[in-house]
């Protein structure tokens, strides 16, 4: 665990800063470690477009001589999620969910069925079809449920005054696997919705998490 001199594993890259002219505040994500920020090199000696955030790989860390730091010395990347960087939209919502995971967990406090949520969700993103309001309420709520603090879906949003087909298509994304998703949004649907259905679905789930 933290106590080792090395660490190797999986996760994301949340964010970055610039700490002076050849070094980088870099704060991870990562798989039975939770968040860590450690310092990484910058400039000729860093990691060029690997060490950007939403970027998933592989990180190596090493304790820093009579520190209890770690530093960033190599990153295997996985997957860049590159389509999701096409657009100011679904750039903003991985943002706002990166954001979210800093804000609520503590480091050092790990949580792989959020990493896995963030990920897959992530996923969704890089997808044009599927909106990204969507995929912002799906997130929230799969966290809301992990964390034990979601409500009846049914009972919670008809009290919200959404409609039948709302909530239908509500419940379906919830169970619905990330190819589910795809698929759902692929198809013609016979349910009506308002426009701004899961923008408003999303801001009732972020409020119940700030309300934990």
């Amino acid at each position: 665990m933290l106590g080792d001199n090395y660490i190797t594993a999986s996760g994301v890259i949340l964010s970055r800063q610039q700490m002076g002219e050849n070094s980088l505040w870099v704060r991870l994500f990562l798989n039975e470690y939770g968040i860590m920020n450690v310092s990484a090199p910058s400039g000729r000696r860093g990691f060029g477009g690997d060490n950007e955030p939403f970027m998933w790989g592989v990180f190596y860390l090493q304790k820093k001589s009579k520190s209890s730091n770690y530093y960033l010395y190599d990153i295997e990347a996985r997957d860049d999620m590159y389509n999701l960087r096409k657009s100011r939209e679904t750039m903003t919502t991985a943002l706002k969910w990166t954001q979210a995971v800093t804000k609520y967990l503590s480091t050092s406090q790990p949580d792989d069925e959020l990493l896995r949520n963030l990920y897959w969700s992530m996923k969704l993103l890089c997808y044009s079809v599927v909106p990204p309001d969507a995929s912002d309420w799906r997130f929230f709520w799969h966290w809301l449920e992990e964390w034990g603090l979601a409500p009846d879906i049914v009972g919670f949003h008809g009290a919200m005054k959404f409609t039948r087909d709302e909530i239908i298509l509500l419940a379906q994304l919830n169970e619905l696997n990330t190819q589910g998703v795809i698929q759902l949004f692929s198809s013609p649907s016979n349910l009506r919705i308002r426009q701004n259905t899961f923008r408003i679905a999303a801001g009732l789930a972020v409020k119940f998490l700030n309300e934990k």
